[in-house]
């Protein structure tokens, strides 16, 4: 009768602290496995800031054009403050790379288009017909074109003429549905605008 109460009282025991042992235990698993991961993932000097061990990224640093043409080291250098959205600095060096010699439709729209995101509308616009005087069948410079004319200028008429001159140019232009809702979305603004 005892070895039974002792079993029973054990059990008992049991019971009551299996909830609490499985916290336990799930806390020194978890507590355990960030320390592993941690450790491994410091091999540096310790006490330092992580952000101090990370290498620099080349990202961040200009590409270097040392040993590249001006213009194409200008364009480059354009391009790169650009896809960070430095207008300014972009403006600079697309300017200068259309200065040295680098004056082509791609150089032309880019420019337009920091313009454009400046708010520099009209300047937008002047490279942007360039880059069409240059290349007629360039495709960004019409499309952004038509863009220009309807977002920031407000001139739907020039924006639905721009906009269909792009889909009889460029029918199968990936760019070809946006051009059409262009059209569809100026045509019936234009059709609920009040006629006086």
């Amino acid at each position: 009768m005892t070895r039974r109460s002792k079993t029973t009282k054990l059990s008992s025991l049991l019971s009551e602290l299996h909830v609490p042992l499985l916290i336990l235990a799930a806390f020194l698993l978890g507590a355990g496995g960030m320390w592993l991961i941690m450790r491994s993932s410091s091999p540096g000097r310790p006490g330092k800031p992580p952000v101090e061990r990370l290498p620099r990224s080349s990202a961040t640093e200009p590409p270097d054009v040392s040993q590249l043409a001006p213009a194409d080291a200008a364009r480059i250098l354009g391009d790169w403050n650009y896809d960070r959205h430095n207008w300014a600095h972009a403006i600079e060096h697309y300017q200068e790379a259309i200065a040295d010699g680098a004056d082509n439709p791609d150089v032309r729209t880019d420019l337009g288009n920091c313009f454009r995101f400046i708010g520099e509308t009209q300047k937008a616009l002047e490279q942007y017909q360039i880059a069409q005087t240059e290349n007629p069948m360039h495709e960004n410079s019409l499309f952004n074109q038509a863009g220009l004319y309807a977002e920031a200028l407000h001139d739907d008429q020039r924006a639905l003429a721009m906009a269909r001159e792009f889909l009889k140019r460029f029918p199968q232009s990936d760019r070809a549905a946006a051009a059409g809702q262009l059209i569809s979305k100026l045509e019936e603004s234009d059709q609920s605008a009040p006629k006086p």
